[in-house]
C-alpha cells in the first residue's frame, strides 16, 4: 500500500517511476541503484572481481541475468597452491570461461613457477575465451608457462607482466598488440632486439612502464608514446637496464625516472612536448634532454632551458644551489614536488640568489615531503615563500604524528609566512610518518595520463592535510 501511495503522488508530480526502481522493501527510502539501467549494472559488476561480482546474483532475480551478461574480470592466485590445488582451480576456471556467456575483460594471474605451474595453467592461457581480453596481468616467479608466449589476443589493451624469471621472457619474438596502450614490464628478463621488437608493433601504444629489467639499452621510437616510467635495479652485481634514449616520442608528455635509477644513463633526444618530469636527483649519471646535458644533475653544456616542462619532481637534500640551478633549466615550472632527504648541512642564504623567471612568473604550487625543523630546511622553504611570486599554495608533508596548531604556528613565524611574496599563497601541513625518500611514483599514476603523478591530494592512500 505504501508503494502504491509513493508511485501515486510521483505521477501526481509528473515524475514516472523507472523500471526496476522504487521504494525500498520497507517503504523507506528509494532503491536508486535498482534505478540504473542494465548497462551501467553490468559495467558495474565488470569492476568486481570474479566471485564478487557473482555474489550479486543473490540481490534479487534482475540481477541475475546481469551477472552472465556482464564481461568477467577475472582473478586467479595460485601462489600459495599445491600442483593439486592448482589443477582443480584451473578445472574450475575453464569451466567458468565456457559456462559464463560474455567475454573475459581482465584476466589476473599469480603463480609460482617453481612447482610446474605451467601444465595446469597452460589449458586456461589456451581457452579461445581469452582471444577478445582487454587487459592481462600476470605475476609469476620462476619461468613463465611457455603458452603465455602465444597470447596475443588483438583486442588486448592492457599487459603487466611482473616476474622473477629463471629464463628471458622473450629472446626472439614476432609478437604483434594492435591495439594495446598500456604496457608494464617488472623484474623481467628479455633480450635488447626482442623487446625493441615488439614496441614496434604496438602502434597505438600511450604509456610503457620498465622497471628492473634485465635488457641493457633501451632505444624508443613512437608517434604515440604519452608516459614512460624507467628504473634500473639498483644492484651493480645484477644485469640491469643501463641505458634508455628516447629518439623521437613527439606526443610524450611525462618521463619517470623511480627510483632506483643510480645507474642509468637517460637520453631523450626529440620529445617537444615534455611536460612532467621527475623524480630528478643527483645520482642519475647522465641526463640529456635535448640540448641540455647533466652529469650528476649538474648542467655541462649551456642551453637556453626547456620551456614544455610544467610539473617538475625532485629528489633533493634542501640544497637551494642544485634546485634553483635546475630551476633555471625548467624555467616554466608551475608545480613543483620535493622530497627531501637531508646528507649534510647546508648554509642556504636566501638573499645570495638572482631573481628567477620561474618564481616571477609561472610556479604556483609546491609539495615538500620530510620537511623537518631545521636550519637548513627552513632556510630552503623560506626561499620560495619570499621570492614565489604568483604562488597559490605550498603543502608541507611532515615526519610527524601529529601537528598541532601551536607548531603549525611556530612554523608560519619561522617561515615568514606573514612576508610571503604572494599574499593568495596558503600554506598546508600534512603529519605522515611512512612517507621517505622512497616516495616515489606509483606504477598505477605513471599510466594515469589524467593526473599529476606527483601530486599526494590526487591519490586516495593519503591521508587529510591539517591547515
Amino acid at each position: 500500500m505504501a508503494e502504491e501511495d509513493a508511485a501515486s503522488k510521483r505521477r501526481r508530480l509528473g515524475q514516472e517511476v523507472p523500471s526496476g526502481g522504487g521504494v525500498g522493501e520497507d517503504g523507506g527510502d528509494p532503491d536508486l541503484i535498482g534505478r540504473l539501467p542494465d548497462e551501467v549494472l553490468g559495467s558495474i559488476i565488470t569492476l568486481l572481481p570474479t566471485t564478487d561480482g557473482a555474489r550479486t546474483q543473490i540481490l534479487s532475480r534482475r540481477w541475475r541475468p546481469l551477472w552472465r551478461a556482464a564481461p568477467l574480470n577475472l582473478e586467479a592466485d595460485f601462489g600459495s597452491l599445491t600442483l593439486l590445488e592448482s589443477e582443480r582451480v584451473a578445472s574450475q576456471l575453464c569451466k567458468l570461461l565456457s559456462a559464463h556467456e560474455a567475454p573475459v575483460r581482465r584476466f589476473s594471474l599469480k603463480c609460482n613457477g617453481r612447482y610446474g605451474l605451467s601444465q595446469p595453467i597452460a589449458p586456461l592461457l589456451q581457452s579461445h575465451r581469452l582471444q577478445d581480453i582487454q587487459e592481462f596481468e600476470l605475476y609469476v616467479r620462476g619461468d613463465l608457462p611457455p603458452s603465455l608466449l602465444s597470447l596475443s589476443p588483438a583486442a588486448l589493451r592492457v599487459l603487466h607482466i611482473c616476474s622473477r624469471p629463471e629464463s628471458p621472457l622473450w629472446t626472439t619474438s614476432t609478437l604483434s598488440f594492435p591495439s594495446l596502450r598500456e604496457l608494464t614490464l617488472v623484474d623481467v628478463d628479455v633480450s635488447e632486439s626482442a623487446l625493441h621488437g615488439v614496441l614496434s608493433r604496438c602502434p597505438v601504444l600511450e604509456t610503457l612502464l620498465l622497471d628492473n629489467i634485465r635488457a641493457r639499452r633501451v632505444r624508443i621510437n613512437s608517434l604515440t608514446l604519452r608516459s614512460v616510467g624507467v628504473s634500473d635495479c639498483g644492484y651493480p652485481w645484477e644485469a640491469r637496464l643501463e641505458e634508455l634514449m628516447i629518439v623521437d616520442a613527439p606526443l610524450l608528455e611525462r618521463l619517470i625516472p623511480r627510483v632506483p635509477s643510480h645507474h642509468l644513463v637517460i637520453r631523450v633526444i626529440h620529445a617537444p612536448r615534455l611536460r612532467t618530469l621527475g623524480y630528478l636527483h643527483d645520482d642519475i649519471p647522465r641526463l640529456q634532454l635535448g640540448t641540455m646535458h647533466f652529469e650528476k644533475m649538474v648542467l655541462v653544456r649551456p642551453s637556453d632551458g626547456m620551456r614544455s616542462v610544467k610539473i617538475l619532481g625532485l629528489l633533493s637534500a634542501p640544497n637551494l644551489d642544485f634546485v634553483t640551478g635546475l630551476l633555471k633549466c625548467f624555467p616554466c615550472v608551475e608545480k613543483l614536488h620535493i622530497v627531501s632527504y637531508t646528507q649534510m648541512i647546508f648554509k642556504n642564504d636566501v638573499k645570495c640568489y638572482a631573481p628567477l623567471e620561474c618564481l616571477d612568473r609561472h610556479l604556483k604550487k609546491v609539495q615538500i615531503i620530510n620537511y623537518e625543523e631545521k636550519r637548513a630546511d627552513v632556510n630552503f622553504i623560506k626561499f620560495f615563500v619570499l621570492n614565489a611570486r604568483v604562488l597559490e599554495s605550498m603543502k608541507f608533508v611532515v615526519c610527524r604524528d601529529k601537528c598541532g596548531a601551536k607548531w603549525i604556528a611556530r612554523q608560519h613565524k619561522k617561515l615568514q609566512v606573514n612576508g610571503r611574496a604572494s599574499q593568495r599563497a596558503k600554506f598546508d601541513f600534512e603529519a605522515d610518518c611512512s612517507r621517505g625518500p622512497s616516495s616515489m611514483v606509483d606504477m598505477k599514476h605513471i599510466h594515469d595520463l589524467a593526473m599529476d603523478p606527483f601530486d599526494r591530494s590526487s591519490c586516495r592512500c593519503h591521508g587529510d592535510a591539517l591547515h
